[in-house]
């Protein structure tokens, strides 16, 4: 009975570390694959996500125009009615570029058709 129960003890013991083996191996597994790709070095520092913020809650009439209008960024007559967004996108270069190449990233779609 002794051996029986030593050998129960045994099957349980390596099922359990068979468990927890392959536990922490999916999990380093899973951790390895959420954090080792990064951002890409392209991204914007956040501290430019945080400016455009901060100037569309000032500015929200000229967000909402970039909103249907992502391309006035680019236009210098508009531009020169909005010298404060013209100020802001000569100071902030990088942030500028990245609006004129992916307004979705900081502008909320919408019909490009005015109400």
């Amino acid at each position: 009975m002794k051996a029986k129960i030593g050998s129960i003890a045994a099957v349980i013991v390596a099922g359990a570390l068979a468990t927890a083996v392959g536990a922490q191996a999916q999990t380093s597994t899973t951790l390895r694959s959420a954090t080792s790709a990064g951002a890409p070095a392209a991204d914007l520092p956040l501290a430019d996500y945080q400016a455009f913020d901060n100037f569309a809650i000032a500015h929200p009439d000229i967000v909402s125009d970039l909103s249907h209008h992502p391309q006035m960024v680019e236009n210098q007559a508009y531009l020169d009615k909005h010298p404060e967004l013209r100020d802001f996108l000569a100071t902030h270069a990088e942030l500028r570029d990245a609006l004129i190449a992916d307004p979705g990233d900081f502008l909320e779609p919408h019909s490009r058709h005015p109400h």
